[in-house]
Parts: C-alpha cells; sequence; structure tokens
C-alpha cells in the first residue's frame, strides 16, 4: 500500500466522491436542511473522508466500510451537525454519504492486491469489488500523461454522477415544494 511503483490508485476522484456523496445523501438530508448548501459541503466532506485512510497507509481498509459508515454518522447526530433538520436525519444523510465512498471505490478500477474495499467490516475483513466503472485516478503525479488521464477519469465521473446529482437535487426540491404544500 505504499506509494510508489505497485501504488494503490484512488477510485474515483474526490470530486467525484464528493458529488457522488452529496447525490446519494440529498434526499435523506430533505429540503428542510438548516442551510442546504451547508448541509452539501458536510455531505461532500463525509463522502470524501474515508480517503484520510492515505495518512496512515491502511487505504480502502476500516474507513471504507459500513462500521466505519455508522460510527462517523453516529458522531455527525451526537454532534447535531447542519446537515438536517433532525438528529435522524443527520445519521441517515451522513450515513449514505460515507457508504457512497466505499461503495464508488468497489465499482473503480482497481489494480493492487487485494482488490477492493474492506466493505464489511467490523464483521468482515474480507476485500469487496463490483464491475468497474470508474477508472482509477493515479497519485503519481510524475508520470508521463498523469494529467490526461486524470482529466478523462474526472469527466467520466461527471457523465455517470452528474445527472444523479441534479436528479437528487431535483427530487428533494420537488418533494419539499409538496410537503409544504400539504401543510397549506
Amino acid at each position: 500500500r505504499r506509494e510508489g511503483a505497485g501504488a494503490r490508485p484512488l477510485m474515483p476522484s474526490p470530486i467525484g466522491h464528493a458529488i457522488g456523496a452529496v447525490a446519494a445523501a440529498l434526499p435523506a438530508a430533505g429540503r428542510e436542511s438548516p442551510v442546504r448548501w451547508r448541509a452539501m459541503v458536510w455531505l461532500a466532506a463525509f463522502g470524501m473522508a474515508p480517503d484520510l485512510d492515505l495518512l496512515f497507509g491502511r487505504h480502502s481498509m476500516e474507513t471504507h466500510s459500513v462500521g466505519a459508515a455508522v460510527i462517523a454518522a453516529a458522531l455527525a447526530a451526537w454532534c447535531r451537525l447542519p446537515v438536517a433538520a433532525t438528529r435522524a436525519r443527520v445519521f441517515v444523510a451522513t450515513l449514505l454519504a460515507w457508504l457512497s465512498h466505499p461503495l464508488f471505490d468497489a465499482l473503480g478500477t482497481d489494480t493492487s492486491e487485494p482488490i477492493g474495499v474492506m466493505l464489511l467490516w467490523p464483521f468482515s475483513s474480507e476485500h469487496v469489488a463490483f464491475v468497474p466503472v470508474f477508472d482509477a485516478v493515479s497519485r503519481r503525479y510524475w508520470l508521463p500523461g498523469f494529467v490526461e488521464r486524470t482529466m478523462l477519469a474526472i469527466a467520466r465521473e461527471l457523465v455517470i454522477l452528474a445527472p444523479l446529482l441534479l436528479a437528487s437535487w431535483w427530487w428533494t426540491g420537488r418533494r419539499g415544494s409538496a410537503l409544504r404544500r400539504g401543510q397549506s
């Protein structure tokens, strides 16, 4: 897992993780979020947070799991992060944002053993991988073609995830409007 010739690629990019997390979690946060843009920033941060394990040389391990997502969501709800109007919604929204990360990584192109992510930790240490949908984004910026490959990978993520984000935004706004009309 060390940086070098066999370095584990990131999959997808932080941009893809942020967009995917917001798309996955925004409906759970609800239209009545205290400040919608602030909620989106928090959700994006939760979607990128599992990659903090890169600082400890344990990429795609415990932080890329259901267990870590539950712990992070419980802390977010306990702290009443400004993601949603209720603690229950904060928990569900941050849980979905965090879980989007290992899901997208499991759908990424992985070329380093062990293949996949430790999705079911603490129940299992097995790594899980699905059919690759996202291209790998390398951290080896010094190699020729790095910028081109990275930009192509991000473009693919945007093609896949931007429509999901727009649909999530639209559905959340529409649902909030219907709820307000019902309360009138």
